[in-house]
């Protein structure tokens, strides 16, 4: 077994390994004498032995590095830029990047599921890119390629993003550098200081690709920032003007101009922001009541049936509990019949007012529960 040797230069006879002639690496580093900085060692190891040696070092060490989006070059993991991350075949790629690199077929681009997408597709992309410069970074490896005719700017995803290029999130999924990107053509005046309807922060003193306006009531001012929060939080279904509820021209133009817009329920429904909206009422809310089980209990028929007002079904009773007959089918409260509060007292309904059954529940809002009409196919192009 060959010596330790400090890096002062002392010599070892042979290989700490195989005891072969060996030549030295430095590869240890020890803290030195008490009091002293840390120094580095150097172990004679055969040329071969060193390799293997090294070789299982880097198998056995975790690779604790972040790992890097092959089409961008970003390890970033904010999914509201750059969208969802994924390791698939051992390529690591961002969901924003994959959309919208040139060289991947409409078909692959327009598709839901991105990550199906040929690992072998995604390398001939990065090869591509590898001899494309990003014209605002000027590093190589730019996937996106400006999409107006004769046009060769490269870019990379975040880099255009950071810069004012405008990147489209629906059809072809087509990409503009700054110089040919779309802009609002909307002849709207602002009228002393502008402040943006959804931060109540200062706008800039005109169009810009950082302050829009609404096509619609052209009233509506707001950052780029702001409006595309706000297309996260409410999703496809329920995105419109914030000031007029347009949907009809504000959706097209704030696609055609890179706002994203997720195809996805809202997000106070998501977060469960309403549930208790479609939960269907299911007590007795009678003065008195009168049911052995308790007010949250009902039967399916008979004196412990539970109605809920015809008008508001927020309140309930059993029909026993209100001297209600087990004919009754439809009850309104004192409330909806125009008698005000229901007194604590107060143990007789207004009566039946109708025959038509109770309401059963709340049904999930459609989409003109939001002021929207249907979606277009594509939003058009505004240049």
């Amino acid at each position: 077994m060959g010596a330790v040797v400090g890096a002062a230069g002392a010599q070892a006879s042979g290989c700490s390994s195989c005891a072969e002639d060996s030549s030295f690496f430095p590869h240890i580093v020890s803290r030195g004498p008490s009091g002293e900085a840390p120094r580095l060692l150097e172990l004679g190891f055969a040329s071969v032995c060193y390799q293997i040696t090294v070789s299982v070092m880097k198998r056995r060490a975790p690779d604790t590095r972040e790992k890097v989006c092959v089409l961008c070059n970003r390890a970033d993991e904010d999914p509201d830029i750059y969208g969802q991350k994924s390791v698939n075949h051992g390529l690591c790629t961002h969901e924003n990047s994959l959309h919208l690199a040139s060289g991947l077929s409409s078909k692959q681009a327009r598709s839901s599921e991105v990550y199906n997408i040929l690992p072998e597709d995604i390398q001939r992309v990065v090869k591509q890119a590898t001899r494309k410069m990003c014209y605002i970074c000027g590093e190589r490896g730019a996937t996106i390629t400006c999409q107006e005719k004769r046009c060769k700017h490269s870019f990379h995803y975040p880099c255009g993003k950071e810069n004012g290029c405008i990147s489209q999130f629906f059809g072809q999924y087509r990409s503009f550098c700054q110089e040919h990107s779309p802009v609002q053509t909307v002849q709207a005046q602002q009228e002393g200081e502008t402040l943006c309807v959804i931060c109540l922060e200062r706008v800039g003193d005109k169009l810009s690709y950082h302050t829009m306006v609404c096509p619609s009531c052209r009233q509506a001012w707001f950052h780029r920032g702001c409006i595309q929060q706000q297309a996260f939080h409410a999703g496809l279904l329920c995105f419109r003007c914030p000031q007029c509820n347009d949907r009809e021209k504000f959706l097209p133009e704030m696609t055609t101009l890179g706002i994203q817009v997720p195809t996805r329920q809202p997000a106070w429904e998501a977060d469960s922001g309403f549930i208790d909206m479609y939960q269907r009422h299911s007590r007795c809310d009678a003065s008195q009541c009168h049911y052995a089980q308790g007010r949250e209990q009902a039967e399916e028929e008979g004196p412990w049936y539970l109605l809920l007002c015809s008008s508001c079904a927020a309140t309930g009773t059993h029909r026993r509990c209100s001297t209600l007959k087990d004919s009754t089918v439809s009850w309104e409260c004192d409330s909806c019949a125009g008698l005000g509060t229901a007194s604590s007292t107060q143990s007789e309904p207004a009566g039946p007012s109708s025959t038509i059954p109770p309401t059963s529940s709340h049904s999930s809002p459609s989409p003109e529960t939001c002021g929207l009409a249907s979606p277009s196919t594509e939003p058009s192009t505004h240049r």
